[in-house]
């Protein structure tokens, strides 16, 4: 078992309200999950108006596909160009026994 992890931290210019700033995280959420087969949410600075911490996850046996996943994640949810991605944190964890 592979699980593969990150958090992406993103900037929203413009943003003047909690209630707009929801509005963007929520589309960025959407679409990941629909793009993806991750688990993800807003973790961190949810009263900041225009900064935002995701996290996501995946579970999965092929390493390579997981970790192509943890990769793209990021780049796609910057692709939306709803929000800036200003920093990312990804890792893998691997049960043990496992080599890679």
């Amino acid at each position: 078992m592979i699980i593969g992890y990150g958090m992406v931290d993103i900037f929203m210019d413009g943003v003047e309200s909690l209630k707009a700033k929801r509005s963007i995280i929520l589309k960025i959420l959407d679409k990941t999950r629909n793009k993806y087969p991750v688990s993800v949410s807003e973790v961190a600075m949810q009263e900041l108006w225009q900064r935002s911490r995701i996290g996501y996850c995946v579970v999965g046996s092929d390493h390579a596909v997981v970790e192509r996943i943890v990769e793209k994640v990021p780049d796609f949810m910057e692709s939306l160009h709803l929000a800036q991605v200003t920093a990312v944190d990804t890792g893998l964890i691997v049960e043990k026994g496992e080599r890679y």
